[in-house]
């Protein structure tokens, strides 16, 4: 049952428009055209949807500078709805995972990430961000489906991806105790001891 809503969901969101430039293999990164923002929202509480599912408020972070190498300092708002989150202010160790209900990889992987997620908490910290999405009600869905329940923002416009200079999704960032970004993962983990792996080797944490 969940493998048809996952796919579900990936069929009304490529109605929607939402398109790749080329075809990519299920763990690579998909190359990110422009997508309409004009499709029309759902008329679904997406904050009891997100509550409901187990993915948690935003926390509006802390005053802390941005510092140079870390994530741009640009505030993006809660999947969702809620408070808003200025990236420049966070602190790891941290995984950043960029992704999209409409990006095939990025479905692939979801279930590492889940994994991962609750083997790594209290030692690393997990943020998501659906980034160049013009469907925020199927985003919150996707991320219900796949029980990521940790915190995830909402960036349709690239306000963190440009920065950055990210053109393709999923993108994966290490961030250290210091909030500098010390190592990106472009396309989809391959599995959970991957991601192990490149924790214990870029942020010095064994999970």
């Amino acid at each position: 049952m969940r493998r048809v809503l996952v796919l579900l969901v990936a069929v009304v969101a490529a109605l929607a428009g939402c398109t790749v430039q080329d075809p990519t293999p299920a763990n690579g990164p998909a190359v990110l055209s422009p997508v309409s923002s004009t499709a029309t929202p759902s008329p679904v509480d997406l904050v009891a949807l997100r509550r409901a599912a187990g993915i948690p408020d935003c926390t509006a972070s802390g005053p802390a500078a941005a510092v140079q190498g870390g994530l741009p300092d640009v505030e993006l708002t809660c999947l969702g709805g809620g408070a808003g989150v200025r990236l420049g202010a966070l602190r790891g160790p941290m995984i950043v995972n960029f992704w999209a209900q409409w990006c095939p990889p990025c479905r692939s992987e979801a279930p590492d990430l889940r994994t991962f997620s609750t083997l790594a908490k209290g030692k690393v910290a997990m943020l998501g961000i659906d980034g160049n999405d013009p469907r925020e009600d199927y985003a919150v869905e996707f991320a219900a489906i796949e029980g990521l329940t940790y915190t995830q923002l909402y960036d349709p416009d690239k306000k963190a991806m440009s920065p950055l200079g990210l053109n393709s999704l999923p993108h994966s960032l290490f961030i250290d105790a210091n909030g500098v970004i010390v190592y990106h993962y472009v396309g989809a983990f391959g599995s959970v001891d991957q991601m192990k792996q490149l924790t214990q080797q870029y942020l010095k944490v064994t999970v």
